[in-house]
C-alpha cells in the first residue's frame, strides 16, 4: 500500500532530485519563468 507516501521522487536519486529542484528555483528567480514538464512543476 502507498499510504503516507506522498513525496514525488521524479524517478531520480535524492541528490539528483535536490540539485534539479534547486536549479529550477534559481532559474525562476533569475529569469522569472521556467520551461518544464507537468510532473516537475507539480513537485
Amino acid at each position: 500500500m502507498r499510504h503516507g507516501k506522498k513525496f514525488n521522487h521524479l524517478g531520480r536519486k535524492s541528490a539528483h532530485r535536490k540539485a534539479m529542484l534547486s536549479n529550477m528555483a534559481c532559474s525562476l528567480i533569475e529569469h522569472k519563468r521556467i520551461n518544464t514538464t507537468v510532473a516537475k512543476a507539480k513537485a
